[in-house]
């Protein structure tokens, strides 16, 4: 049987390092979600040769194992893999597989695999670039609103997190917080990164509100330590939006929080704080926006923003 441990902060240099080499671009093989989603999804990893496997033990498509992430024999670390699922007496399933890897599983396991997506859990990829200038006809009503948040609030500033600020991205995450839960979400998201905030993204209940606060504070406690990276703009200096991201590879960002206060997100505060960050990822090629877990409002938000592709996950169980 493989060897399951849960996420530490120690494993993030050699799992960065693997997936970095690996060239998955996937939101859930970031080492700062598998930290921080760990206890949420009751994730678990382990090494096997030059391969990280995860395994989650949620519900859904949050259930099963990861197709192993590293370089040397695929075929036997799969292998392993449902060995481990025989000893524990449980149906062999997969969760988060590629297009790349639902090709690979087809091959190694030919005929045993049925496959499943849902377009909730793909992956909006966008041109930073694009992001940065919202430039051109197809960006017309982001740089409006961009625009609208810079007439409104001539006197903001942006400012990156660090050199001791983590408290006023922490005070954005409170009130972002309790304004959800005071207007039982009447304004909610739903979602780790927010899209356009206009009030209309979507929905999300009480506990997984809570839990991504709680997943936010926990990211800004340990902000160096998994190496995330982002922003807030300040208003008479007062924090009024932030983001939180981490790279994937030297040209894949994946922003995982991105939060934006009362008014603020009213007047383009979301196209403000998206544009921003984006500028300060100069050698930058791709951002990853993560899915949206299937909520319309935030799906169509999303959109709004041009993605340059999608990476489509798949759930992989035994053929009954």
């Amino acid at each position: 049987m493989l060897e399951w441990l849960k996420p530490q902060i120690s494993d993030g240099n050699i799992i960065r390092e693997i997936v970095a080499k690996s060239g998955n671009m996937g939101s859930d093989c970031t080492f700062a979600n598998i930290y921080l989603l760990r206890n949420k999804y009751d994730i678990e990893i382990c090494r096997y040769r030059d391969f990280v496997i995860r395994r989650y033990n949620g519900k859904g498509a949050r259930c099963g194992y990861t197709f192993p992430i590293g370089t040397g024999d695929v075929g036997k670390a799969l292998e392993k893999i449902t060995e481990d699922a025989a000893l524990r007496g449980e149906s062999l399933r997969f969760a988060f597989v590629t297009e790349e890897q639902k090709q690979l599983l087809e091959e190694l396991l030919p005929g045993q695999l049925c496959y499943e997506s849902d377009l909730g859990d793909s992956d909006y990829v966008y041109l930073r670039s694009e992001l940065a200038a919202l430039s051109g006809k197809a960006f017309h009503k982001k740089k409006n609103h961009y625009s609208r948040f810079m007439r409104t609030y001539p006197d903001c500033e942006y400012a990156e997190i660090g050199c001791g600020n983590w408290d006023d991205a922490r005070q954005v995450a409170d009130i972002w917080y309790d304004e959800r839960c005071g207007n039982n979400n009447e304004s909610g998201d739903g979602s780790r990164n927010d899209g356009e905030g206009n009030g209309q993204a979507g929905e999300a209940d009480d506990e997984s509100l809570a839990m991504e606060y709680q997943a936010i504070c926990e990211a800004l406690d340990n902000f160096d330590e998994l190496e995330l990276r982002g922003g807030i703009i300040y208003v008479n200096n007062k924090p009024v939006a932030m983001t939180i991201a981490s790279m994937t590879n030297s040209e894949v960002c994946n922003v995982h929080f991105e939060k934006v206060i009362g008014q603020y997100a009213a007047a383009g505060g979301y196209a403000a704080i998206n544009k921003m960050f984006a500028e300060q990822l100069e050698g930058v090629t791709y951002i990853n926006r993560e899915e949206d877990v299937g909520i319309e409002g935030l799906r169509k938000a999303k959109m709004s923003y041009h993605p340059k592709f999608m990476i489509k996950k798949y759930g992989a169980g035994y053929v009954i």
